[in-house]
């Protein structure tokens, strides 16, 4: 009877080496647990052992995309506030109290 080879039973090197590129591949965590056969993540990431590189470029991802949100809130409240200034110019202008023409 053969058996079965899968990645939790080759080399640890090996398991190290199919875990870290499953992750830095893009592909869920939990979907990578899954794979490997293992109950918990923590157990998961015993195996990971991702380069500088990635860890950087998701450190930007992360800072470009709370960037882009910050600039969406900002741009929109500048616009509200630019839209509460068009219609305070519409009116006609107040007189002010006890002023008041007499018709």
């Amino acid at each position: 009877m053969a058996t079965r080879v899968r990645p939790h039973t080759a080399t640890a090197e090996t398991r190290h080496t199919y875990v870290t590129r499953l992750i830095e591949s893009g592909y869920d965590g939990q979907f990578v647990t899954d794979q490997v056969g293992h109950s918990h993540a923590a157990t998961t990431a015993i195996y990971l052992a991702v380069s500088s590189d990635f860890k950087n470029l998701k450190v930007r991802e992360h800072l470009d995309a709370a960037e882009e949100a910050a600039l969406q809130r900002a741009f929109a409240l500048a616009e509200t506030e630019a839209e509460m200034d068009d219609d305070f110019s519409e009116q006609p202008p107040c007189e002010p109290a006890g002023r008041r023409r007499r018709v």
